[in-house]
This record gives C-alpha cells, structure tokens and sequence, in this order.
C-alpha cells in the first residue's frame, strides 16, 4: 500500500533549488533512510511530507487517513508546568478526552440529586465510553509510558517539569511520546542523537518491527545497518532509489562510480580522437577537399548530439593524517585496581584494572552517565582524588580531543590559534588550513564565531602537528558529517601509535577498534575485537555490581 509519494517536485528557496524533480514512493511498512550532504535538503523532505513546506511544482500526496508523526531534532517547548509524564501522555489525547468523560458520568451517578431517567441515560452513556476506553488501550496507557519511559532511560525523570529538561533529554522525551504515538508514518530527524549504546540497541529493535512507515535521517551508519531496507540519496535536487541497507548502499556507490569513471574515460578518449580525424579533415579541406569538410562537419555534429557522461565528482577531503615519529614503549597505559567517587558519594570506579599496549586501539563503552569520560580525565591528570595506581609508560606523548572542544582564547583567530602549534611559514600555514577546510580570509574568523563541527577540525588541525604516538579521543565524531567519520576512520587505521577512545558511534568503533572495554558497575570488562565481537559475547558476563576486588575480565577469540 502507498502512504507517500513525491513527483517531479522542486523547491525553491529564494534563487536556490532545494529539490529539482525529486521523486520516490514510501509504502506501508518501508523502513527508509534519508542520506545526502548537508544542507542538500533532508530535512526539507520531512518537511514536505509534514506539511510544513509546499512545493513550488510537483505533488506530494499522502494515503487517505494516515496519521503522520514528526521528531525534529530541536525539541519544541511545552506550556509551563507540565511534566514529562504528563507530556508523553499528550499521546493518548483521544483516551484522555474518553476517561475525562467517564469522570463526568461518574459525578452525575453518584450525584443523590439525579433523577432516575437521568440515571439510566448517564449508565447508558458510561457503558459505552468505557467500552471505547478499553478498545482504544486506556487502561494500559500508564503502564505503556512507564515502559516507554524506562526503554528510553528516563523513568528518573517523569515527574520533573518538562521545560527544565536539557535539550537532550527533551529530544529523548519527544522521541519516546512520538513513539507512544504509533502514527502510520514515522519521520525521525537523527533520533539517535542523546541515546547510548543499550538504548540505540532497544531503539533498533523497536523499529525493525514497527508496522507503519519509517523514514529517518541518522549520521548513524550501524543504525542504519540494522533497521533500514531502502536508501533515498539526495544529489544536485534529485533522487535516486537504492535498496538494502547502508553498507550495501556505500558499496553500490562505489560500484557506479567506477563504472562512471570508466565510461567517462572510454568517451573522452573516443572524443579526442575524434576531434583529431576533425583537425585532420579541416587542414585536408584547407586544400581544396570539400569532402573533408563534410566529414569534419559530420564528427562535429555528432560530438554535440553525443549523451555525455558527466566526469565523477572529486571530493575535496580534509588532510587528516597521523604521524608518530617517536615510537612510545610496549607498555602505554597501565590501571591497577582504581577506585573513585564524585563528592556526592556516586562510585564511578571500584577496583578498575587494564592494561594498554602499543598499537592497540582502545574504545570505553558504557551507558550515559557512567563514567567515560571521568576516566580519560584521570588518565591526562586533569581529575585527582583516586585510589589506586596510573602509569604512564615510556615516551608516551598524548594528544587529546575532548567531548566538547573549546581553546584557552577564543577571541583569537583560526590562524593565531594554529599558528602555537605550527613551526612552518605563514605560506604554509594558509595551506595547511585550507587542507582542512578554512579557506582564504576564513582564517581571520574568531574562534568564538566557529560552530562545533569547525572547532573539532581546527582541533584536529592541530593533533596533527604534533609528534604524538598516543591519541585520547572524547566522542571524536561528534558533529562530524558522515564522510569526515571516514577520513578519521581511515587516519586512525592507519596511525601507527596507540588510540584510546570514546564513542557511540558503533559503525566507527566497528572499524577502528581492535578491543572493546566496557565499564560497568565500576570495573572494566576487555573484549578483545570490535563492536560485533563485544555485542555478540557481551551476555556472556552478567554483572551483579562492583565486586570488592574487580577482577579484569578478559574475553579472547577462539
């Protein structure tokens, strides 16, 4: 059955064409990703199908009926006072107008002043609005949000008040009531932002068997792995189709692309010889030969009509490339039986023992809040106040990107930042810069005038200069598009020292990670391989909490 359906629309935004001629089909049941560059008009898209947006030409057309739900990624507030239990309720608005009723029926039967007449007819009346309540779920509404709310992990919130809530846990809220909700199409705007890895899992699940259509837009590649069959890719205002998931999509791609870059090299070959036999026929016509004319004017036409094979794009990447000079010893970082607490008595570490040797590529796992980040902090020296033993091995020079990247001035600019960091010339320093992506006078911004994705490149900019064998990475992909998670993919492959990382990010920890250390219940559980290896054994280890030695637990490949 058809629930969506774009033709031939186009979108303008003042001069510039956001969509031009776009086209697809959404049926019932279709598990869709939306994928294309930013600013390409994804979201856009959703907008359309919503009703937010009309198209300057085209149609899009809805099944009759269908009820359509919409996650933005900004949350929108709520009026003052209600709480998120309350809000995720506004996803039973119907059941809530049925049980209001049945409370006012309730008051005119117990009401000693009703007449008999009355009576009956509000007996009547209440008979068949809590037949409507039962058929619509009404008495399994709080028990449906309680189990909403604890997939999603935000029971501990239900009653605050929803607009004293951070941005993530007001986008988790409104991903859980849209979820209530059950519409028969699904538009998800990067639902996985704020989610951490258990979560995502349950979320995968969720979707994969959700009846209606879903269609969504996630930088998350692993998401998209697990719960989408069908690829809608945006470039220059189209559309094209492709089906499977996102590996199959990239490596679908791949494939046109070389057989683009083989056809336009086989026309332009056949196209210069042409040209040749035409310079040729032209310099014999010269000559008094009016049928070598004829035969230059004949290639020459035939040149035009020619269907031309666009050359494939180049992609102007951002020179990421990691160097160790100074090679560090075997032993990089050693953790022996660490123990801390914040000051309100919360146990972040009981007992923590690891080991990190050269060339491993390291990734701490675990669910929000539970300490990830608290450890690399103890490990670069910036949190003290810990039990147990920190070792640092020999010659080891760490770079560090944190979670949320900020820089000692950021009245300065790129280029007085960069140049701390930079030995070479002004010349050089311009070029470097623009390898990654500032450009020309864009190396005068102030740093305070940079958005977050710019700040990790200029970040990135800088690790790079340095001579480091040991890099410290807080959520790395954080505000990077998906081809930039590529680049870093590859660097960090490549790099010949040692990676110790932070992220949920599960298709970047599958290609980067050769183990997989997940904290919980205050120790550190090794997995030695990737995110596949870690999520197919992790069952294997049922944790009951800290133990009062926190043995390592280490699981090996047969």
């Amino acid at each position: 059955m058809l629930d969506v359906e774009l033709s031939n629309v186009t979108l303008n935004y003042g001069f510039k064409n956001i969509l031009d001629g776009a086209t697809f089909q959404v049926n019932s049941g279709d598990k869709v990703a939306i994928v294309g560059d930013n600013g390409t008009g994804k979201t856009t898209i959703f907008n359309l199908i919503y009703g937010i947006d009309i198209p300057t030409s085209g149609t899009v057309s809805k099944r009759k009926e269908a009820t359509v739900g919409f996650l933005k990624q900004i949350a929108p507030e709520a009026q003052d006072g209600i709480t998120v239990r309350e809000f995720l309720g506004k996803a039973y608005g119907d059941i809530f107008e049925l049980q209001a009723r049945m409370r006012e029926l309730e008051y005119v039967m117990g009401d000693s002043n009703t007449s008999a007449s009355d009576l009956q007819k509000a007996m009547d009346a209440y008979g068949k609005v809590q037949d409507m309540f039962q058929t619509q779920g009404g008495y399994e509404v709080e028990s449906n949000i309680e189990k909403m709310a604890a997939n999603l992990k935000i029971s501990d919130i239900l009653d605050q008040e929803y607009n004293s809530l951070s941005g993530g846990q007001k986008t988790i809220a409104c991903l859980a009531q849209m979820l209530l909700l059950r519409p028969d199409i699904l538009l998800l705007d990067e639902p996985t932002n704020h989610l951490d890895i258990p979560t995502l899992g349950w979320l995968e699940e969720f979707i994969k068997g959700y009846p209606g259509a879903v269609v969504l837009v996630s930088h998350d590649r692993y998401f998209l792995d697990k719960t989408i069959s069908k690829i809608f890719a945006i470039e220059d205002g189209k559309i094209k189709t492709y089906l499977g998931n996102y590996t199959q999509y990239v490596e679908a791609v791949a494939a046109e692309r070389e057989l683009q870059a083989q056809a336009y090299v086989t026309q332009q070959k056949k196209i210069a010889d042409m040209e040749d036999t035409i310079r040729k026929n032209r310099a014999w016509g010269a000559q008094s030969s009016e049928k070598a004319y004829r035969v230059a004017k004949q290639l020459e036409r035939r040149i035009d009509e020619m269907d031309k094979v666009q050359k494939p794009k180049s992609q102007r990447d951002i020179a990421l490339n990691f160097t160790a000079d100074t090679r560090s010893g075997n032993d990089v970082l050693k953790l022996e039986d660490l123990c801390f607490a914040y000051d309100d008595g919360e146990i972040i570490l009981c007992g923590a023992n690891l080991d990190i040797n050269y060339q491993d590529k390291v990734c701490l796992i675990g669910k929000n809040g539970c300490g990830k980040s608290t450890i690399l902090k103890i490990v670069l020296g910036q949190i003290k106040g810990y039990e147990g033993q920190v070792t640092i091995g020999s010659n080891v020079k760490i770079g560090y990107l944190p979670q949320h990247v900020s820089f000692d001035d950021e009245k300065i600019t790129i280029l007085q930042e960069f140049q701390k960091h930079f030995s070479g010339t002004l010349t050089q320093a311009y070029s470097t810069l623009a390898a990654f992506h500032f450009y020309g006078e864009e190396v005068h911004k102030r740093i305070s005038s940079l958005s977050g994705g710019e700040k990790v490149r200029l970040k990135f900019a800088e690790l790079v200069q340095n001579d480091v064998n040991f890099l410290v990475l807080d959520e790395p992909t954080n505000h990077l598009d998906v081809r930039n998670r590529e680049i870093l993919e590859e660097a960090l492959e490549s790099f010949s020292g040692t990676v110790l990382f932070v992220s949920h990010d599960r298709y970047f920890v599958n290609k980067v990670a050769n183990r997989v250390v997940e904290l919980e219940g205050g120790e550190l559980i090794d997995y030695l391989g990737n995110y596949d290896f870690y999520h197919e054994h992790a069952v294997s280890f049922p944790q009951d909490g800290p133990s009062e030695q926190g043995p390592k637990k280490v699981l090996r490949r047969n």
